[in-house]
């Protein structure tokens, strides 16, 4: 039988959680937000096994199940609390990707199938294919909980490491360059980019209130996602990035630049309205990108760009990562930019002697050296 207990979150938050043995006599347990719901699973988990191997649900279209399980997803009773909207429409775009399975009965389900079907993905989008198939289990698995007969060798399934990209940082004739090949309206963002760290959905959300030109600074909120402005999706992540005098004439000449917007967008459509991020992309970014001979260059190379001037300019790992929005205090800047960081240890052992002797004295000991 299942039972049902009260528990906690790490945030202290209330939960439900209900604690069953499987088909197949497996311990499993799912949480829920209202005891409402622990129990209407619980009463429905102990029909399933009260009717044993009678009860076999008939097989449904994959679409109507991938929909279904949406459903209780976004309203947060597929187990978890709600997710944020950045993670639902995220897995929106992976459901897109799994639209060739939809009218297929999840009973023809089975792992030639999927493993043919996520290797092509990945030889396109190697991440895409990851999040795509583990959102596909994902889906297989409450199926199968519902009385759905899925092919277990699906759970199987795995797709081979791939290597991480190596960004690609630009020079600043090659910045001069790329920019040369955007819309006026729209050119200056590619040195803004590089200047603020920004990503491309917190540039694209920019407004003029963001911006004091007094202090040089520029207040990181918001962000531009399907056209709309929504909330940063971490505490870190809404800051003020401090910014000289070259940024804040960039910002200047782009709002003479651009077309008039209502809401004060610093980068808006050619009519004032929000851009897409996607959009933008495929539309403004890319064309340009492969005109100015960088087909490969991604958006958030500039933010790589404008980290690794900072570290050749001798600026501390951890001012750049509070710049770049991070939280873990300059551990992801060591990871990805820590090789540009050459003879840092030499330098700072010399510093320290010059710290504790005087220049003079380390100077000489390092000339008796």
């Amino acid at each position: 039988m299942a039972s049902i207990r009260a528990c906690r979150t790490s945030r202290d938050q209330r939960r439900y959680e209900v604690r069953f043995r499987d088909a197949r006599g497996r311990e499993r347990s799912q949480r829920f937000t209202t005891h409402r719901d622990a129990q209407a699973f619980k009463l429905d988990v102990e029909r399933r096994q009260q009717a044993g191997v009678l009860y076999d649900a008939p097989p449904e279209r994959f679409g109507d199940l991938a929909q279904s399980w949406l459903e209780r997803y976004v309203v947060g009773a597929a187990g978890r609390v709600r997710p944020r909207p950045k993670s639902v429409a995220l897995t929106h775009e992976n459901l897109a990707a799994l639209a060739p399975l939809r009218d297929l009965t999840i009973d023809r389900i089975h792992r030639p199938l999927v493993e043919d079907f996520v290797t092509q993905l990945a030889a396109r989008t190697p991440r895409r294919a990851e999040m795509v198939l583990a959102l596909l289990k994902r889906i297989l698995k409450a199926a199968e909980e519902r009385g759905q007969r899925v092919d277990p060798s699906v759970f199987a399934v795995r797709l081979a490491r791939t290597e991480e990209r190596e960004p690609h940082f630009l020079m600043w004739d090659e910045v001069d360059e790329l920019r040369s090949w955007l819309p006026e309206y729209v050119s200056r963002i590619v040195p803004l980019a590089i200047l603020t760290l920004l990503r491309r959905g917190e540039i694209l959300g920019l407004r003029d209130r963001d911006v004091d030109f007094a202090a040089g600074a520029v207040s990181v909120s918001a962000q531009s996602q399907d056209g709309a402005r929504t909330r940063t999706k971490t505490r870190a992540g809404r800051r003020t990035v401090d910014v000289g005098p070259l940024a804040v004439r960039l910002v200047r000449e782009q709002q003479l630049a651009r077309a008039p917007s209502a809401d004060g967008l610093l980068f808006p459509t050619r009519s004032g309205g929000p851009f897409d991020p996607h959009n933008f992309m495929s539309q403004v970014y890319k064309p340009a990108a492969r005109a100015a001979g960088f087909p490969d260059l991604t958006f958030h190379d500039l933010r790589h760009t404008g980290a690794s001037l900072m570290v050749a300019a001798g600026c501390h790992v951890k001012v750049i990562a509070e710049q770049m929005g991070h939280a873990d205090g300059g551990a992801l800047v060591l990871k990805r930019y820590g090789h540009l960081y050459k003879g840092a240890r030499k330098q700072a052992a010399l510093a320290l002697e010059a710290h504790v002797l005087g220049e003079g004295q380390a100077a000489a000991g390092l000339s008796r050296g």
